[in-house]
């Protein structure tokens, strides 16, 4: 299916409705909470902050035209990271590994 915009055929996890000339696919976001360290500048005046829960959001997208999607990696709507569907599936997978080992 062509949209009226002249992006071709959404990829299957596309939610993007297309409209006024939109060539940006994305996906349904995930919100992931997560515990997050202050960083050295936040304790070098408050060493007993604690660690906060922050949440992000991952989302595929895919400008049309690119030859493959992308995962964003937010934070209150500012990008963390923004990796190819095979650096994501290494950082969860280093990920995956570096928990399990410092569990030991």
């Amino acid at each position: 299916m062509t949209h009226a915009t002249g992006t071709n055929t959404c990829p299957t996890w596309c939610i993007a409705l297309h409209l006024d000339g939109d060539t940006l696919h994305h996906g349904a976001s995930i919100e992931l909470a997560v515990m997050r360290r202050p960083s050295p500048g936040e304790r070098l005046f408050r060493p007993e902050l604690p660690a906060t829960p922050i949440t992000l959001e991952l989302v595929a997208h895919q400008e049309a035209g690119e030859p493959g999607p992308w995962i964003a990696v937010l934070h209150e709507g500012a990008a963390v990271l923004d990796l190819t569907t095979l650096s994501a599936e290494h950082l969860a997978s280093a990920l995956r590994d570096l928990a399990a080992d410092a569990r030991r």
